[in-house]
């Protein structure tokens, strides 16, 4: 899943790793991430040609005020890293962009990878957006399909409140879900064979 958030976000535009780690943290309420895990997965996306990167190097301005008469020489805040030393700035490279259409089109079965793949279906075709809020709710009519078979068996009564809580969340995304799929529909341009 970090690669669908690392591609998705940078699909949005270039970043470096201090600020993609950012984003990430504030994607979709909050995507648990680490340095360990980041900079491991952008050289494996690098390798396998998904994004590239580019070195920069910090820049140099000549700062408005003057000391003794002389211009001060600066480095602009935007650039520069602590050390002073240059950094990466990642891309997404076209074969990146066909690997994101992928994993926006897999199976909607993970409430947490859906959260992506919506947060990112902006980027899909709009019959490709609807057949993925299509597969989820495929999903969450099976789950709950199943739990209507097997009700749950325990005179626990906390544990009977989580499998209610579930019940009722899934009905509310279900709902949710078909709000999503009929605005899609609303807004796809008609077929000629469907007027």
């Amino acid at each position: 899943m970090l690669d669908l958030a690392v591609l998705g976000l940078l699909k949005e535009g270039d970043l470096h790793g201090y600020e993609l780690n950012k984003r990430l943290k504030s994607l979709v309420g909050g995507y648990a991430n680490s340095y360990g895990a980041l900079y491991p997965a952008l050289a494996r996306l690098e390798r396998r040609g998904w994004v590239s990167s580019t070195a920069v190097a910090p820049e140099i301005v000549v700062d408005e005020q003057a000391i003794d008469g002389l211009p001060r020489r600066n480095k602009r805040r935007g650039t520069r890293t602590k050390s002073g030393r240059t950094r990466k700035v990642y891309q997404i490279t076209e074969a990146g962009e066909d690997h994101l259409l992928e994993l926006l089109q897999e199976d909607a079965n993970n409430e947490r990878r859906f959260r992506l793949q919506l947060a990112f279906c902006r980027f899909l075709p709009p019959d490709r957006r609807l057949a993925l809020f299509e597969l989820r709710r495929a999903h969450l009519v099976s789950l709950q399909a199943m739990a209507r078979r097997d009700p749950v068996q325990t005179t626990d009564p906390y544990v009977r409140s989580l499998f209610q809580r579930d019940q009722e969340r899934r009905e509310h995304d279900l709902a949710w879900l078909d709000r999503l799929i009929a605005d899609e529909r609303s807004n796809r341009p008609q077929e000629p064979n469907d007027q």
